[in-house]
């Protein structure tokens, strides 16, 4: 198989506390060419807290050293040095496609497959809520059930954010993955994808039709930025530019930037988006 990623964890915490040894994590897999994770530099496998694995691939944990031993220089720039060295990272919850099989890693439900082969939607429990469902039985009446399902908090009552938010993103993920059961699905419910909205979700900025991008600080409006993209370039509108240091500034006339081809940027209206916007997310 294939090394596809390798990774470095462990080290001195930023919070301080003991140093732990670091330790290489590497993936290898042959399946990754037929992965929709993987064209989009994201792989299952990545170590990640309370994070789903994945059926394929295989991992291998390698224990280094602590700061302090002689061999902890060598370890780490071997492991850095690795040409597939922080290649990937780990996944949103995504739909997916790995080697013609479905997979869901949806929060709040589960799909298993009944004794007599049929696949149902219920609540995931304490377990781990991923599945892998051959493409050929991820069919219209599976969708259906996973659309209409209304799971249950523990202490009781509706989880409304399943039907809210998890739902219309699905929606959206089937569309990009599985273009023709999303088509299929409209024709059947055209309401069901009214509620789709793409805003907050990251795309490739070099896929964007020319249209106005934008920088919105959480907690700081302040220093919120519009640009123009024009399909090559972007330029400046508004917002907050750093002050240049050669003279006193009065205002922006013109400031142009041209983003690296992978630059990514989120999206905020849904007007932003056509057939051909690459989602990373």
């Amino acid at each position: 198989m294939k090394v596809i990623d390798v990774s470095l964890y462990g080290g001195k915490s930023i919070f301080g506390g003991r140093e732990r040894p670091l330790e290489a994590s590497v993936i290898s897999c042959d399946k990754h060419e037929s992965c929709s994770y993987y064209n989009n530099g994201q792989c299952l496998k990545i170590r990640s807290f309370l994070s789903s694995s994945c059926k394929y691939g295989d991992r291998t944990d390698i224990k280094g050293y602590t700061s302090r031993a002689k061999k902890y220089r060598e370890f780490k720039q071997k492991w850095e040095s690795h040409e597939q060295y922080n290649k990937l990272k780990y996944p949103p919850k995504k739909l997916g496609l790995i080697d013609g099989e479905v997979v869901f890693p949806y929060p709040y439900v589960k799909i298993t497959k009944s004794e007599e082969g049929k696949w149902a939607v219920k609540e995931p429990g304490f377990g781990s809520s991923i599945a892998f469902i051959p493409i050929e039985e991820f069919d219209i009446n599976l969708i259906n059930q996973i659309c209409g399902y209304k799971p249950n908090a523990l202490m009781g009552g509706e989880i409304k954010s399943y039907q809210d938010e998890t739902v219309p993103l699905f929606l959206s993920h089937l569309k990009e993955i599985l273009p023709h059961l999303y088509e299929q699905v409209i024709k059947m419910n055209e309401d069901i994808v009214k509620n789709i909205d793409y805003k907050g979700r990251e795309v490739l900025l070099a896929s964007l039709k020319p249209c106005v991008v934008e920088y919105r600080s959480e907690k700081y409006p302040e220093f919120n930025e519009k640009w123009h993209w024009d399909g090559e370039l972007l330029h400046f509108k508004e917002g907050y530019v750093d002050k240049p240091r050669v003279v006193q500034m009065d205002e922006v006339i013109s400031f142009q930037i041209k983003p690296k081809k992978d630059a990514v940027i989120k999206i905020t209206s849904n007007d932003q988006i056509d057939e051909d916007t690459v989602f990373v997310d």
